[in-house]
């Protein structure tokens, strides 16, 4: 069925703040953060094919379309935009993209050729041979051995239920508990901003009732079944699907949206946390 245009001005007030990325004002984003969107044009709404713009950083770096898989990778919490092939089970990268974008150093060293990453080495091919930069190495393989944790994510974090790779070199320094300790502290410190502040937006009062809904909600975050390499993820929030502690810095991020495309508010982020945030449970819990 053709999907019907429906951007009306109300809209936008609710992409504001499903999106807060939007405001003038909004600081740059951060690692690993993004935004995606709706990005049509008129013929676009009209013949049905929408596309939803992905942006990293406010660097916009490509569309996507619902029903089309795009394989997603992240290396110590930075998105490489890389053609990554699934083939049994298997996630392949160029080896470019190895020694480009993800940090490898490729180096000569006795009678072969080695990928090195911090103090880790790996050979990749014998000193005679001629090496192609376009092979395909497996990454998981690849990186495990270099010291890295690597996770696949079916769906979740991503937008529009796609999967992701996640590998991390990074040290972890927060124990899952104490991970979950701060996550709930800083999640009651915007609860308290917000009822300090006694207002969400323009006239929308903070009610009491949606206050004991967040508490509670709060109280029952829990560790996700899911696994993501760099990351706790924690599950319990009814409107913030996901929150996102990374192990080596402890910084806090949420995702929103839920994959949800094919309308004119469509928006899918990660966003960071600020401690004392007021506004962090306006999108969901109230708008």
């Amino acid at each position: 069925m053709k999907k019907k245009r429906c951007f009306v001005a109300s809209l936008a007030c609710i992409m504001l703040w499903q999106t807060p990325v939007f405001g003038a004002e909004q600081e740059e984003m951060t690692p690993p953060e993004y935004r995606c969107t709706i990005n049509n044009t008129d013929e676009d709404y009209e013949s049905g094919d929408w596309k939803y713009g992905f942006t990293v950083e406010e660097e916009p770096l490509f569309d996507l379309k619902e029903g089309e898989k795009h394989v997603f990778l992240l290396c110590d919490g930075k998105y490489v935009d890389a053609p990554v092939l699934i083939a049994k089970d298997t996630a392949y990268v160029p080896l470019w993209v190895l020694i480009n974008d993800m940090g490898f150093e490729l180096r000569e060293e006795g009678n072969g050729l080695l990928l090195v990453r911090g103090n880790q080495k790996l050979t990749v091919s014998s000193k005679d041979s001629t090496l192609d930069t376009s092979k395909m190495l497996p990454l998981r393989d690849v990186s495990e051995a270099l010291g890295a944790e690597v996770t696949y994510m079916r769906k979740g974090v991503m937008p529009l239920e796609n999967p992701l790779i996640s590998v991390d070199f990074r040290e972890t320094v927060l124990t899952e508990e104490e991970a979950l300790e701060k996550a709930k502290n800083i999640l009651i410190s915007c609860l308290k901003a917000q009822e300090e502040q006694g207002y969400i937006h323009v006239d929308t009062p903070v009610n009491p009732e949606i206050t004991r809904k967040i508490a509670a909600d709060i109280d029952s975050l829990h560790l996700s079944e899911e696994v993501m390499a760099g990351y706790y993820l924690f599950e319990g929030m009814e409107y913030l699907p996901y929150i996102l502690v990374e192990k080596s810095t402890g910084e806090m991020y949420w995702k929103s949206g839920f994959g949800d495309a094919g309308h004119g508010s469509y928006a899918e982020g990660i966003w960071k946390i600020q401690e004392g945030d007021p506004e962090l449970f306006g999108s969901g819990y109230y708008f």
